[in-house]
């Protein structure tokens, strides 16, 4: 247990020593995207009831950030040690694989989430809803959301050798699935077949989920999303774990 809380405070002193990127950046970011798509969308349909764009797109930006930064957290902490050489050290130490994998995973969760709240206070003050409507769906999908991407950027530093793998891997895997998630618009206003299409992408669950919680609107039952995303959380953590306790391009 000493082992797993000292490597979470590594971790989370490695990201936190470095706010102005890993917490302002975000924040920017999102307030780009408000006052530049909100601004300018503002007066179309959004298909959520009453609920206008500024509203619609503000749980949208707050999980896509999250989802972002869970997933660089662990994929660059890996990546950062494999590459430095002092991954050993870890692995050296006197406790499991299971502990080191989830502490990276912890780690990377508390910083999506740290990350969603600074956001939360940055960008609420443009929409109609101030609280979530449910706070408990928010915090489910918040947490499980997190761990999803946070299970797949351990999985991106396990297996890439190379920062330019890692970006590739991101930018052309989980960028555009998190984008085409519904962040920016509501799926209902897609044709039959893209809709079908989305069906397939796992970050859609996880924003149509958190949007739930904030506007307590959603695209698709409620439990239906609940049981998806803690299976993807499961299954995608569990396979994670395996590569990381078999060694696969950690253990030379």
């Amino acid at each position: 247990m000493q082992g797993f809380i000292e490597l979470i405070k590594k971790e989370v002193y490695r990201f936190t020593s470095i706010w102005v990127q890993t917490l302002v950046g975000p924040l920017t970011t999102s307030l780009l995207y408000q006052l530049i798509f909100g601004y300018q969308l503002s007066t179309i349909m959004t298909s959520s009831g009453s609920i206008n764009y500024n509203t619609f797109l503000i749980p949208g930006l707050i999980g896509m950030q999250v989802l972002l930064n869970s997933f660089g957290n662990g994929s660059s902490s890996l990546i950062q040690s494999k590459y430095t050489g002092n991954i050993i050290y870890i692995l050296m130490a006197p406790i499991t694989p299971f502990t080191i994998y989830s502490a990276y995973l912890i780690s990377s969760i508390i910083r999506g989430m740290g990350v969603g709240i600074v956001i939360y206070f940055g960008i609420i003050w443009f929409g109609d809803i101030i609280l979530p409507k449910n706070i408990v769906s928010l915090l489910y999908f918040l947490f499980f959301g997190a761990s999803i991407t946070s299970g797949f950027g351990l999985i991106a530093g396990i297996l890439c050798e190379k920062f330019e793998q890692l970006a590739g891997f991101q930018s052309f895997i989980i960028i555009p699935f998190i984008y085409l998630a519904g962040v920016f618009f509501n799926l209902h206003g897609l044709n039959s077949i893209w809709q079908s299409l989305a069906m397939l992408n796992p970050f859609m669950y996880i924003v149509d989920g958190f949007r739930y919680g904030f506007i307590a609107y959603s695209n698709y039952s409620v439990t239906t999303l609940f049981v998806l995303v803690l299976v993807f959380a499961i299954t995608i953590n569990l396979i994670g774990y395996l590569m990381f306790k078999r060694g696969i391009n950690i253990k030379r």
